[in-house]
């Protein structure tokens, strides 16, 4: 199982530096947008193309914001209760997250597989294959559940924050 979770570690690192990546393509095909629509011909496609690296930037980070605990956490609930109730608690969040990303990443997983075998383009100012907009939430998602499955089987706490957390994201 640990090595599932370094996989799953390693994995949403990467993805943590190409949506690094993502973002940079953006803010320059932003700028370049915003310039040439003063100085020249601005590029067609530029707003379509944004739109679908928002849906990567949106999902490829997610496995490594659970990692390393970049949710944002209501805590005064959970600090009023006792020691016993506060490890419940955490291990009722962790089945819900499980819960809820399992289920969007089947349900992306799904559209996916439709996607790919009716060969449908999301049609803009280019053709995109449809499957190419699921395949995020499908990866995101479903490195979400492994990296849940770790807080739940006790590798680490959900609520613990550690300085190398921070700092290793």
């Amino acid at each position: 199982m640990q090595k599932l979770f370094d996989l799953s570690g390693l994995a949403a690192s990467l993805l943590a530096h190409v949506t690094r990546v993502i973002l940079g393509v953006i803010v320059l095909l932003v700028l370049y947008d915003v310039a040439a629509r003063n100085l020249a011909r601005p590029i067609a496609w530029s707003a379509s193309a944004i739109e679908i690296l928002l849906i990567y930037v949106a999902f490829l980070p997610m496995p490594a914001l659970v990692r390393h605990k970049g949710h944002v956490c209501a805590d005064f609930l959970r600090h009023a209760l006792p020691d016993a109730a506060r490890r419940g608690a955490e291990k009722l969040v962790c089945l819900l997250c499980i819960g809820i990303c399992a289920y969007l990443g089947l349900v992306a997983f799904q559209l996916l597989l439709e996607n790919l075998q009716s060969g449908d383009y999301d049609v803009r100012s280019f053709d995109v294959p449809r499957w190419t907009i699921y395949l995020p939430m499908v990866i995101g998602l479903w490195l979400s559940v492994i990296e849940f499955i770790r807080f739940l089987t006790g590798a680490d706490s959900l609520y613990a924050i550690d300085a190398r957390d921070i700092e290793g994201f």
